[in-house]
């Protein structure tokens, strides 16, 4: 993935259930949103993302779970990238995320 701020949106079994920011650097990433915390990196055509929820008032897709890996394989779209994939552990929750490019990087 090409450096530089997206915004996603996650999808499964055809429903919208929420958005964040990702940000990319050198093949590391970072990002949130509103339960979520987001790290990880990137390896050829895959993104390997670990949420950690910080709002555990708040209902999400994945339960309770605090803790959540996901495997992610992307490839380029006419506005950033189409990732698909799952969670790490429940196979049965496909992920299909869109990645949409809003910025470049500050390069000081």
């Amino acid at each position: 993935m090409k450096n530089g701020i997206y915004s996603l949106i996650f999808r499964s079994d055809g429903e919208d259930f929420g958005g964040g920011i990702l940000v990319v650097k050198d093949d590391l990433v970072n990002g949130g949103d509103s339960i979520y915390s987001y790290k990880g990196f990137i390896e050829e055509d895959r993104l390997i993302l670990n949420l950690a929820k910080h709002n555990m008032d708040s209902h999400s897709l994945f339960g309770n779970l605090g803790v959540l890996k996901l495997n992610l394989v992307f490839h380029d779209d006419t506005q950033g990238y189409i990732l698909k994939g799952n969670i790490e552990n429940i196979q049965t929750v496909p992920l299909l995320v869109y990645a949409k490019f809003i910025g470049d990087l500050i390069e000081l």
